[in-house]
């Protein structure tokens, strides 16, 4: 998968960011599944986090018959527009790049669990990876 360069999306930041600004937001949900793929894996890079949404009884998973998805997020304020868009009941929380490698890829590719990559919305199309998937991109 090619890298998406930052410059790409004119106003997305090339350095990490703490706060995204309401037009970045804006232009970020409406980039196309492989765009949103990209950007999470470019920018956890750079951020050395990744975000994932936190419910009462655990975090939040997509269940489609025998599928499990956990969704993942390149920003907190894009996991927040996620949880305000679709009602969830839930709070952003970041893991770290080395957490997420070490412990979570290999515990989510053992329990069959795939990755949702910066979901938006429920009617638009999102790009799915798994987990040895996403492990090989953030290790290039």
């Amino acid at each position: 998968m090619p890298q998406i360069d930052l410059r790409e999306i004119p106003v997305f930041p090339e350095t990490v960011s703490e706060k995204l600004n309401d037009v970045v937001i804006d232009q970020a949900m409406k980039l196309s599944a492989e765009e949103r793929q990209e950007l999470v894996v470019s920018y956890v890079s750079k951020a050395k986090a990744i975000w994932l949404v936190q419910g009462s009884e655990g975090f939040v998973m997509f269940e489609d018959g025998d599928n499990v998805q956990l969704p993942v997020f390149p920003h907190r304020d894009l996991a927040n527009r996620f949880i305000e868009i679709n009602g969830v009941e839930g709070q952003s929380v970041s893991i770290s790049l080395d957490e997420l490698t070490q412990t979570w890829l290999p515990g989510l590719q053992k329990n069959g669990v795939e990755l949702v990559m910066f979901p938006t919305q429920s009617d638009v199309e999102n790009l799915v990876m798994t987990a040895e998937d996403l492990a090989a991109e953030l290790a290039q």
